[in-house]
């Protein structure tokens, strides 16, 4: 644990909602039967998979005036907005964010206007913490980022490093996430678990007995109920509270 603790930040972050090439088909290899000391069927041996964490990049965090600006613009060429190089260039590792005056922004492609990479502005009733993988919702602490080739958005994954790691609400996690986003760094036996701000970040890897890697399974019964997207959060957020009294 010492050891993942003294690693940069960056390195437990990856490339969001980028597109991306499919790699090995990894599903031709997993265990035909079920675990039987527990449930669902492992991906791959114990502690097997790389866990890594991503969240919002959030435009407070940077001035502008201190860092150069650039301009960036949607996929139809629309201005919008001048930001710091630096906020710039943390969105397009993160894939979301949130502006000053509460907008939600996200990765939507590369093109030739500004910076060479363009956003979307979105809706903050469906999408209040970014756009996943086929426009899905990112969910606080539910959705992670996968190798497609490897898991198939929407599937329900059971991480059981996870289960009974404390949040910081104060609720404890069941290790129930769900395949809701790719990125471009994203491959194979690798999983970023999407945890909002950095400062969560922080707090749940000191939770993580297992350190930065996992055992996930999928097919694991407890898990079924996160087939339904518009299911609402298991727990109270402030982050997700004080977001939605500005809006």
């Amino acid at each position: 644990m010492v050891m993942v603790l003294l690693l940069s930040a960056s390195s437990f972050a990856d490339t969001s909602k980028i597109s991306m090439e499919r790699g090995l088909d990894l599903r031709r290899s997993w265990p035909k039967g079920k675990d039987k000391r527990c449930c669902g069927y492992p991906l791959a041996p114990n502690r097997g998979f790389a866990l890594r964490y991503y969240w919002l990049a959030e435009q407070s965090k940077h001035n502008q005036f201190e860092e150069g600006t650039d301009a960036i613009y949607s996929p139809a060429g629309v201005f919008l907005g001048i930001f710091s190089t630096r906020f710039v260039r943390t969105l397009i590792l993160e894939g979301s964010g949130l502006l000053e005056d509460n907008r939600v922004i996200n990765y939507a492609g590369k093109c030739r206007w500004g910076v060479g990479t363009c956003f979307d502005i979105l809706d903050v009733n469906r999408y209040p913490f970014g756009r996943g993988a086929k426009r899905r919702p990112l969910v606080p602490f539910r959705s992670v980022a996968v190798d497609r080739s490897v898991i198939e958005i929407g599937e329900p994954i059971y991480i059981p490093e996870l289960d009974g790691a404390k949040l910081p609400s104060g609720n404890i996690h069941d290790g129930c996430v769900r395949a809701d986003d790719t990125g471009g760094g994203i491959k194979k036996r690798k999983i970023d678990f999407f945890v909002v701000r950095y400062s969560n970040f922080r707090y749940l890897l000191k939770q993580m007995w297992a350190g930065n890697w996992i055992s996930p399974r999928v097919s694991e019964p407890k898990c079924d109920y996160l087939r339904f997207e518009d299911r609402p959060l298991h727990w109270p957020l402030d982050y997700a509270e004080q977001h939605r009294k500005k809006n």
